[in-house]
């Protein structure tokens, strides 16, 4: 979907839903150590460029830096070569690298005035009205871009860009060390441009290129979302001709294939040569040595390489550029552990001090299975993330691609140390004990010398293969997931939260630290984190693939009752206006994964259809029962009106029906969020996840709760009905307590459990839309015995894993639809 689409939907969808997302500054501020941004007479909070134009402009500029490195070539070569660090041959520097950062930035300085550089040669990056040349705009108009087949649908490039949003890397002269001893063709000149801190378009500048003419230079040039093309520059009489040109040979990496890695020849790279060997054995058939970081992308980019890995020495302006070039053929770049390099515009460490992978078009899967190792190798990950008090131990993988800010860079021990009040000296982060679920990912983190753990989530939603889907097929929700972070981190930091713990006894994560980056014009740019007290196994704390135990079914819905009596309305906590008014600011206005309003567009109107599809997932077992034939057709024809009546506060005009059983709701109870530990007075629950945390009715609450959490075989033969009576009981007892109700009677007389059962009932319905319509696309019915289909579904709801809760569930719907006329 062309971004400027995408961003008025999202902003229509925002606007219909009332979703406002505020502003919320990051806390990492830090400086720029070699930047160059010029003074200029527009604006550069407005000021956007055109795409295309700037593009050219790289190129044309990468062209020029190339001819000055071939003009000075055998003077640079033969004349005073500095040195960067003593002894280094990789730090050499020669008037080749400055005249060409000059000529470079002074030209593209002067074309954009206040254009935002980095580069490596940080004396120069200022405009010398000597070198600047006059840069062609219009360069590529000329030529014609290459987007392999294979790399599928992809979303076009912005046709504008921010000023403001974009910096861009100059490597003047990559590969200096290869210049001075002679090994040309490993040379290039580097201009990369990145957005939103991911490197966009690039232009890789060859200056010895292999089909070069003794007075010629090449530029291959990037856009992702468009693909690679390559202009030459030819001498001629009037000085000189610039001309598309083809391509090299393009290769794309099949599985199976034979692997092929390349490296430098640093001593440094060797324990990720070894991994790479245990990981592939056989099938890695060659090990290449080749210089110069661009020039090891730009082979992995056209296939001649499988994949390349590089050591934690090189910058970002040598990978902007040729990682650009790399991502617009279908190619992947990360750190040793899995993660992007970070561009962001106030990066203070320009280094990419995590190291670099890169695989070719078709080497993903080879690529993250390489990392994964990397994330387990003592000797690769101790050098690098001690630093930061990473402690590895047991030969265990570390989730070190988890456990960082949102910028990219690894938590420090000091984080820890400073948001949990205790002395942190270092930390692990077992795979193990981490959750990469389809929206967020999440780790367990022990602390040392304490022993003590903390449970952290990051959420990137760029980084997420499923935000990223629904990008396209339903940005809705998109939006909808920004603000459900939102709310989760609002409610866990709020003193209704903190109230309810004290007051109630609920048992819910104390939020220590929360990093919210929410973005309302382009939601997949949002970003969050938070670190929330954990409920470990250590602490006793477990949890079940269904529960099945009724002894816990009833704990739980006592949490439940607790919570929904606290915060009834005309309950005592009302009282308290400021906590009220931070709740009611804080969380959804209308509850619930499952209301209508935060599903798939039009879903009521595609429960028959889903029936006609989904049922057949189930025909052995449903098909003998009467109501195979209609019940989608039966629950359709309700579903729009039942939905308003299980989420009323989501319409105004239902809402003050049903305001005097308004309260505080989960939203989202199904087993996944609960913990359980025994305790000497029965068992203790814990409730996480808050994101759809917020108004409704308690009866819709305790419907999701009853369909996705429990097992079937306690909700036959008067389970069913011996659980909810026990829950409005219970409810009754809590809703005297906190002040909502004077005595027993009065509330029964003012919420009958008849009224709560037809309540229930209707959410139940509502529950079954959900699961007809949509969530059975996921089913995968496992067995109860099966140890490891347990351990794969422990985060899928009872009727995505659990034949006999369909069977179950599908019945009530029947039963109540019947009850209903229906």
């Amino acid at each position: 979907m062309p971004s400027t689409l995408y961003i008025l939907l999202s902003f229509l969808i925002a606007s219909a839903f009332g979703f406002v997302f505020p502003t919320i500054p990051t806390t990492h501020q830090s400086t720029k150590l070699f930047s160059s941004t010029s003074s200029t007479t527009t604006s550069s909070s407005s000021m956007s460029i055109s795409t295309m134009d700037l593009l050219s402009c790289l190129v044309d500029a990468a062209r020029h830096g190339s001819l000055t490195i071939r003009r000075l070539s055998d003077e640079a070569r033969s004349g005073n070569v500095q040195f960067k660090e003593e002894g280094d041959a990789r730090s050499a520097l020669t008037i080749a690298d400055t005249a060409a950062q000059k000529v470079i930035v002074s030209s593209l300085l002067s074309k954009y005035s206040n254009l935002h550089i980095v580069g490596e040669e940080d004396e120069s990056v200022a405009v010398d009205p000597a070198s600047k040349v006059e840069l062609d705009d219009t360069l590529l108009s000329r030529c014609e871009f290459y987007l392999p087949p294979s790399v599928g649908e992809v979303e076009e490039p912005p046709s504008e860009l921010d000023v403001n949003e974009i910096v861009v890397y100059v490597d003047p002269l990559d590969g200096t060390r290869e210049f001075v001893e002679g090994r040309l063709d490993n040379v290039q000149s580097l201009v990369g441009l990145c957005w939103r801190g991911r490197p966009l378009m690039g232009a890789i500048g060859l200056p010895f290129g292999v089909s070069s003419a003794e007075n010629s230079t090449e530029v291959v040039f990037g856009l992702v979302g468009r693909g690679i093309g390559k202009v030459c520059t030819k001498k001629t009489s009037d000085g000189g001709a610039i001309q598309s040109c083809p391509l090299p040979a393009m290769k794309r990496y099949h599985q199976g294939d034979a692997i092929t890695v390349s490296t430098g020849d640093s001593s440094s790279i060797r324990p990720a040569i070894e991994v790479a060997e245990a990981v592939f054995g056989k099938q890695v058939v060659v090990h290449q040595v080749v210089g110069a970081c661009g020039n090891k992308l730009l082979r992995v980019a056209c296939g001649n390489t499988t994949l390349a890995v590089q050591h934690d020495k090189t910058s970002l302006w040598d990978t902007a550029a040729p990682t650009a070039v790399l991502h617009s053929v279908g190619g992947y770049v990360t750190d040793y552990f899995g993660e992007p390099l970070i561009y962001t515009r106030d990066n203070p460490v320009l280094g990419n001090k995590l190291g670099v992978v890169s695989s070719a078009p078709g080497a993903k899967q080879a690529h993250l299975k390489l990392v994964k190792a990397m994330r387990g190798d003592k000797k690769i990950l101790s050098p690098i993330l001690e630093k930061f008090g990473l402690a590895f131990e047991d030969g265990s993988n570390q989730c070190v691609d988890i456990v960082r800010d949102l910028d990219g860079h690894p938590l420090p021990a000091s984080y820890f140390a400073d948001h949990m009040k205790e002395d942190v000296t270092t930390y692990s982060c077992p795979e193990s004990e981490a959750v990469r679920g389809l929206m967020s990912n999440a780790c367990r983190v022990h602390l040392r010398p304490s022993g003590s753990t903390v449970f952290y989530k990051r959420v990137v939603f760029a980084r997420l293969d499923h935000a990223r889907a629904k990008m396209t097929s339903a940005p809705h929700k998109l939006v909808r997931d920004v603000r459900s972070y939102k709310v989760e981190t609002s409610f866990l930091a709020s003193e209704a939260c903190s109230s309810v713990i004290e007051k109630a006894g609920l048992s819910i994560p104390k939020c220590y630290d929360a990093t919210l980056l929410p973005d309302d014009s382009i939601p997949l740019e949002s970003k969050f984190s938070v670190l929330l007290e954990d409920f470990s196994p250590s602490d006793g704390w477990s949890q079940r693939w269904l529960l099945d135990s009724e002894e816990e079914c009833r704990a739980t819905l006592t949490t439940f009752a607790k919570m929904h009596g606290f915060f009834w309305s005309g309950s005592s906590f009302w009282n308290d206006t400021d906590a009220a008014k931070e709740l009611e600011a804080g969380v959804w206005e209308s509850a619930s994964y499952v209301q209508p309003k935060l599903q798939t567009l039009n879903q009521c109107e595609n429960v028959a259809k889903g029936w006609e599809t989904s049922r057949l997932k189930c025909q052995k077992e449903l098909e003998g029962f009467s109501y195979w034939d209609n019940l989608g057709e039966r629950l359709q024809s309700v579903a729009a009106e039942n939905g308003r009546e299980a989420h009323p506060f989501a319409e105004s005009d239902v809402s003050e029906k049903y305001y005097k059983y308004r309260t505080f709701t989960h939203g989202d109870p199904k087993q996944a969020n609960l913990f359980f530990r025994s305790t000497e007075d029965g068992s203790k629950v814990g409730l996480i996840d808050f994101q759809w945390a917020g108004f409704g009715l308690a009866a819709t609450d305790i419907a999701h709760f009853i369909s996705a959490a429990v097992r079937a075989d306690l909700l036959v033969d008067g389970g069913e009905e011996s659980l909810l009576r026990y829950y409005y009981d219970e409810l009754q007892t809590n809703l005297v307590e906190y002040g909502a109700f004077g005595s027993i009677e009065d509330a029964n007389t003012q919420f009958s459990y008849e009224v709560f059962r037809e309540q229930y009932e209707t959410g139940v319905l509502d529950m079954c839309r959900l699961v007809i319509a949509y969530a059975w696309s996921r089913f995968e019915p496992v067995d109860k015995d099966d140890a490891m289909g347990c351990a794969r579904t422990m985060n899928k709801n009872s009727y995505n894993k659990s034949m006999p809760n369909v069977i179950w569930l599908m019945s009530r719907c029947d039963d109540i639809l019947t009850s209903r006329g229906v």
